[in-house]
């Protein structure tokens, strides 16, 4: 078999770490396989795929979704964890971008569910072990991460936690990747605790919502969204980006298809 590429092995281990930790059942396609295929637009030759996955009954994560996009020789590694909408358990995101010879661009953050003046509280329990590790990473002034702008019609949907490169290689991705594993350390021990519940569901859901469909608009990030519908076409492309902005529900509801 030949050597993967260190993107896919680096977000591969993520996934490995996340199935270890937490109750999830991955949806396949209806052939078998992962949960959607994807091709080249242009002539029909394998791009990548997407895996799903549903969280469990007692789960307050909801979803799962890893897309790898290939593109010649630059592979797009994007995994998002999803907390469930009706409660504050926050979202996960990680990207890994690879391009020859060595080059990547690199990203882990967590995205917000409740206002920072409203419930500090959450804030501190969420973010509050993220201190160290980020400092850490983004205080090497030699990490890409430490000096690399953000696009701030994104970045306020996010957090200030985030840890984003610039462009960065294989060696800095391997010299962050303890800060980040602290931040999926974590994200996993959130995951495993009670407490996620809010008084009003239905309004935290709707909030959701909104935040989903604001931060994954084509305009928010057109350069990344319309290179997306260049490789696998943009009906392709709107079917992926609705496993991100969709619930799943719990088990026994019926799954987005």
């Amino acid at each position: 078999m030949p050597e993967q590429p260190f993107s896919f092995v680096y977000i591969s281990q993520m996934i490995d770490r996340v199935l270890a930790e937490t109750q999830w059942d991955e949806l396949a396609a209806p052939e078998g396989g992962p949960f959607i295929a994807l091709e080249m637009l242009e002539d029909k030759q394998p791009a990548g795929y997407v895996r799903l996955w549903r969280g469990g009954r007692q789960s307050p994560l909801d979803r799962m979704v890893h897309m790898r996009l290939v593109a010649g020789p630059v592979e797009t590694q994007l995994l998002f964890i999803f907390g469930r909408p009706e409660t504050s358990m926050p979202h996960l995101h990680a990207q890994v971008v690879q391009f020859p010879p060595d080059g990547c661009v690199y990203n882990m953050d967590y995205l917000p569910r409740l206002d920072p003046v409203n419930r500090p509280d959450w804030f501190e329990r969420v973010f509050g072990a993220l201190r160290r590790p980020y400092r850490k990473a983004t205080a090497d002034s030699e990490n890409s991460c430490a000096q690399a702008p953000a696009n701030p019609a994104l970045a306020v949907y996010m957090s200030p936690w985030g840890i984003a490169s610039g462009r960065a290689d294989q060696a800095e991705l391997a010299k962050v990747t303890p800060c980040i594993d602290e931040y999926l350390e974590h994200y996993l021990r959130l995951a495993n605790d009670a407490g996620w519940d809010e008084p009003d569901g239905a309004a935290l859901a709707e909030r959701d919502r909104r935040h989903l469909k604001l931060f994954f608009d084509d305009e928010m990030d057109p350069r990344a969204w319309n290179g997306v519908y260049r490789i696998i076409g943009e009906d392709k492309g709107r079917a992926v980006k609705a496993l991100f902005v969709t619930p799943l529900g719990k088990p026994d509801d019926s799954p987005a298809q």
